[in-house]
């Protein structure tokens, strides 16, 4: 039956009760009486029923031991019943999902950690024992550092916003097993923490270093003896001239070759060695880019530029001197290598507002278009394939500039428009800087 019939059910009760009280009213000679009694013994039925409406509840509200009730009473009991088959009905199909869900993350190869905002375990499938070495049932509750000892990932975990998005840490059950750890937080008070096994790719990165580094080590010799012997032939006179021709064009790929064995050396060295902080030295940054102005100003690639130094001496960096020349030469022969005769490079080696410094090398050549932008400091990548080449480029210097600014904890941004030329903004922390005695004076040159 609808609300809308239980409804004139009860409005046609009420009227007949109306009815027989106003005539038990009339035979006793008191209208109001007789009402009054009827509706009294018509409250303490819908009482009645309401107490076995309420019993039936506090029992669990069963279908099959449900009371005989009609009327409004009668209603509420059905929209009751209704709202608890919805209920049972919905839990069922939530706890079908978390079954599904805990099935599937169970299965997952990737360890997997749920955790509360104290770090305390939740929840942790199959996976997360063979990496992490951690049970659900047996850890739950357990803090998850308290577990894993690795200091590298107690540090990720301590920190409210850490840099890294993952970190790379041994597993705790089988130091020959590389994991890379994710934490993510969801919900209010969850974190989610995902290991993946990444031996392979540590394996195959390693295996590639060390390939390069034997291969270029095992170069190098060679190539020296065959510049040594093409110089000689160069040297000589009394070669035809289109010999001689020959022997340069050979002179100067060999020389390109050593130069790229150079530079692979180089990366090799700067991926697999960790920057030693104890033989940082303050480095005066503005002798180093004045003194590599002076050599590209003679040489045969950058006599035609222009360059515009603007430099604070007192201004020096705590780091390492090679590397931080490193970047300096790359960074400016970069400028002078894809850029036509004539053009001005700026050079600014200047403090920031926030304490740190910056250096920046401006062009204003051909730019690059931005699809190459993402990858410029790769290694090998070119953007004008003949133009590099024919200048004698490795492919290499950006990369290593990339490397060199990681290890001391700098930033680098590349800007660039086509048509309107090339930024390299390097940014250093307040903590690598440091200020020389002096006046402080910014010391600005142009040279031709």
């Amino acid at each position: 039956m609808s609300e809308h019939s239980h409804l004139s059910v009860e409005k046609t009760r009420l009227l007949l009760l109306g009815v027989f009280g106003f005539a038990i009213g009339w035979v006793s000679g008191s209208i109001w009486m007789g009402l009054a009694i009827t509706f009294f013994f018509y409250s303490c039925w819908l009482i009645y029923q309401a107490r076995q409406v309420d019993v039936w509840l506090q029992k669990g509200a069963r279908r099959n031991n449900a009371p005989d009730t009609d009327g409004v009473i009668g209603n509420i009991e059905k929209l009751i019943f209704r709202r608890k088959q919805s209920d049972k009905d919905r839990k069922a199909r939530m706890k079908k999902i978390v079954g599904w869900y805990n099935r599937s993350a169970s299965a997952l190869p990737d360890a997997t950690v749920v955790t509360n905002n104290n770090f305390e375990i939740v929840w942790a499938n199959d996976a997360a024992q063979t990496h992490l070495g951690i049970r659900g049932t047996r850890d739950a509750g357990q803090r998850i550092d308290n577990l894993i000892r690795d200091l590298e990932f107690q540090r990720y975990v301590k920190d409210d916003d850490p840099e890294e998005a993952e970190i790379e840490i041994k597993s705790p059950v089988n130091n020959r097993v590389t994991l890379i750890v994710r934490r993510v937080a969801y919900a209010e008070d969850l974190y989610l923490f995902s290991a993946r096994d990444v031996s392979q790719r540590v394996l195959l990165r390693e295996t590639r270093a060390a390939f390069v580094a034997n291969a270029s080590h095992e170069l190098k010799t060679p190539l020296t003896v065959v510049n040594g012997y093409l110089e000689l032939l160069g040297d000589d006179k009394s070669l035809p001239q289109g010999a001689q021709d020959k022997i340069a064009i050979a002179e100067k790929n060999a020389k390109r070759m050593s130069d790229i064995v150079t530079d692979l050396l180089t990366l090799s060295k700067l991926e697999n060695q960790q920057l030693d902080e104890s033989k940082l030295t303050p480095v005066a940054v503005a002798d180093i880019l004045q003194t590599v102005v002076d050599e590209l100003t003679v040489s045969a690639l950058g006599e035609n530029h222009q360059y515009d130094i603007d430099v604070d001496h007192k201004l020096t960096l705590q780091g390492s001197e090679s590397e931080i020349k490193s970047i300096c030469y790359n960074l400016n022969y970069n400028a002078v290598q894809h850029t036509p005769p004539g053009t001005k490079i700026r050079i600014v080696w200047r403090s920031t507002t926030d304490g740190g410094a910056q250096l920046v090398v401006n062009d204003d050549g051909p730019g690059i278009p931005p699809q190459h932008l993402t990858h410029i400091t790769e290694r090998f990548y070119r953007v004008d394939n003949e133009q590099s080449r024919e200048s004698g480029g490795t492919g290499l210097g950006l990369s290593i500039v990339k490397h060199i600014v990681n290890r001391h904890q700098g930033q680098l941004e590349i800007t660039s428009e086509p048509g309107q030329g090339t930024q390299f903004t390097i940014r250093f922390p307040a903590e690598k800087i440091q200020q020389k005695p002096g006046d402080g004076a910014i010391v600005a040159s142009a040279l031709q």
